[in-house]
């Protein structure tokens, strides 16, 4: 599949091309819950306001949005069916989870990612003195909204608004005729949160990885050529490593896998192909990254920058600058990828004693029996 010049105009959504929705969300009269910034990037994400602008529609199989919150402004809580990653872009929050928040918090810095499990509430506040800006994503094309904590829902009511079935925003008419309440989202059941599985605050930052905790290694076969010595860090599943010692923080299936890369300055990547969509979370560094294997269409990435990577392209890391250069990068499917490089990618590494073994793994090529080898 070849990128057009045209295409990536729409698929190179700049950080100053999201668009916020400052009421997406049933708790916009909350006290402390506004101003606040609701981003949805690819994919509709969980937005509840039809008005809400989406950078990208086509489908990827997950969604990628954000949220940008002023000093001391609150995401009230409420809960997911999809796996939800927060990408702490800018500044620092406070997470909290249970159905009043109850059950634990804690502080994520800039460059922390957390993966939070469906079906449980959760919420989150701006920690520092600053503005801060989270990026998030999705799992699935259709996320299935959201529930809100039955404590938001009440007090937003008291307020004049409410939820629709489909998870749409009504606004009670002081003058017109009560909504009939079987149109209406209601909270849910006592009984059904008490059933929630709880989480300790051991058990969910288990599913978290600080800035400096990321365990780079040199992982697909292109990196050991001399000028390709780019890094992964495995976070969700399996993804594209080809490293025998890497180990995802996340290991069960979401939907989607979700790796940190990083391309050292002056590095970069051999031309391969994914045949799933992805996304590219661009993090901070001097990141371009090259289409169709001959650098004609390519993207400049600035720092928040989301590149989407449609199935089958051609593209290739790069790096031109004096510092490293780090991105998230999010695939379609929880199984393991397969890049796929060009021939001589195997032939240069075969030179140098790498190949990949029967498992896909990188391997001295002189260990591995010559009936297995291309």
């Amino acid at each position: 599949m070849f990128v057009k010049p045209q295409a990536l105009q729409s698929r190179h959504i700049r950080r100053a091309q999201y668009v916020s929705c400052d009421d997406a969300f049933i708790d916009v009269r909350l006290p402390g819950s506004s101003p606040k910034e609701n981003y949805s990037i690819i994919g509709p994400g969980v937005t509840q306001n039809a008005s809400q602008v989406i950078n990208l529609r086509e489908p990827h199989g997950f969604n990628i949005g954000a949220a940008g919150l002023q000093p001391g402004i609150t995401n009230n809580l409420h809960l997911h069916f999809t796996a939800e990653v927060f990408i702490v872009s800018q500044g620092r929050i406070t997470l909290r989870w249970g159905e009043r928040g109850e059950q634990g918090e804690a502080v994520l810095e800039e460059g922390d990612v957390i993966c939070l499990p469906p079906w449980i509430f959760r919420g989150f506040s701006n920690a520092g003195s600053g503005y801060a800006f989270v990026m998030t994503v999705l799992g699935g094309d259709d996320t299935g909204g959201i529930i809100w904590s039955p404590e938001v829902l009440r007090q937003a009511r008291a307020t004049g608004l409410v939820l629709s079935r489909d998870n749409q925003l009504i606004e009670l008419q002081p003058d017109a005729p009560a909504p009939d309440e079987a149109t209406l989202l209601q909270p849910m059941p006592a009984a059904d949160v008490a059933a929630l599985r709880r989480w300790s605050a051991a058990e969910l930052l288990a599913r978290a990885v600080r800035r400096g905790e990321r365990a780079y290694r040199t992982a697909p076969l292109d990196a050991m050529l001399p000028g390709q010595g780019w890094q992964i860090a495995p976070f969700i599943g399996w993804g594209l490593t080809q490293h025998l010692a890497h180990r995802p923080v996340v290991a069960e299936p979401q939907g989607f896998t979700a790796e940190w890369i990083c391309v050292p300055a002056g590095a970069c990547s051999a031309p391969f192909v994914l045949d799933e969509a992805a996304a590219l979370v661009h993090e901070r560094g001097p990141l371009a990254v090259r289409f169709n294997g001959d650098g004609a269409v390519a993207a400049a990435l600035g720092a928040g920058d989301t590149l989407s990577l449609p199935g089958g392209c051609t593209r290739q890391w790069l790096n031109t600058g004096t510092e490293p250069a780090h991105a998230l990068l999010v695939v379609c499917g929880e199984h393991r990828k397969h890049p796929r490089f060009a021939p001589e990618v195997a032939s240069a590494a075969a030179a140098l004693d790498w190949a990949l073994d029967a498992g896909a793994h990188l391997a001295k090529r002189s260990l591995l029996p010559p009936g297995m080898l291309g």
